[in-house]
């Protein structure tokens, strides 16, 4: 691995939170809240009377905007028509349809499926997805992986084929 990525790499892990605060920061949350409860149980401020009301203001804005919404929906579903019925889970159904095919071909490609690094045609070994890589694997399962070749430095996702149990597998 070039020395540059194994930088940004460690720059993008690191960051600038200090150790003590990495280490440590589940334990700082449990003190804040500690502190916090206490200085709830003894204030002399009228909190409660505060926050009693914002929820009922906000509870009754909440259920004038549900009877809106409410008028609202009647109001499209009488002016809709017999070809709109058809129409609309007609073109969901057609929309899925289109999602489960582009898939299904994606999963199938051999260029994106293959498990060699698409610059050397070396091995590759799979390394810690991205946030944005569980985001695709939502609609089609990707891992990530680098290329164990040094000079090379390819990193990317590549298209996962088979499906993955937690149990085993038994014959009957």
């Amino acid at each position: 691995m070039p020395e540059e990525l194994r930088r940004r790499r460690h720059e993008r892990r690191g960051g600038s939170i200090p150790p003590f605060l990495r280490a440590y920061w589940v334990e700082i949350l449990i003190v804040i809240g500690l502190l916090l409860g206490i200085f709830l149980l003894f204030e002399r401020l009228q909190i409660r009377v505060s926050v009693l009301r914002w929820l009922s203001t906000a509870t009754q804005t909440g259920l004038k905007m549900i009877g809106r919404l409410d008028d609202a929906f009647l109001t499209f579903i009488s002016s809709i028509g017999l070809s709109e019925l058809i129409a609309i889970p007609l073109l969901a159904g057609v929309f899925l349809a289109i999602i489960w095919r582009v898939r299904w071909r994606v999963r199938r490609t051999a260029s994106l499926t293959d498990l060699h690094c698409p610059r050397c045609k070396g091995n590759i070994q799979r390394v810690h997805r991205h946030t944005r890589d569980h985001v695709v694997s939502v609609f089609v399962p990707v891992r990530r992986y680098h290329c164990t070749n040094r000079e090379c430095g390819w990193a990317g996702v590549r298209v996962t084929t088979r499906t993955h149990s937690s149990r085993p597998q038994t014959s009957p």
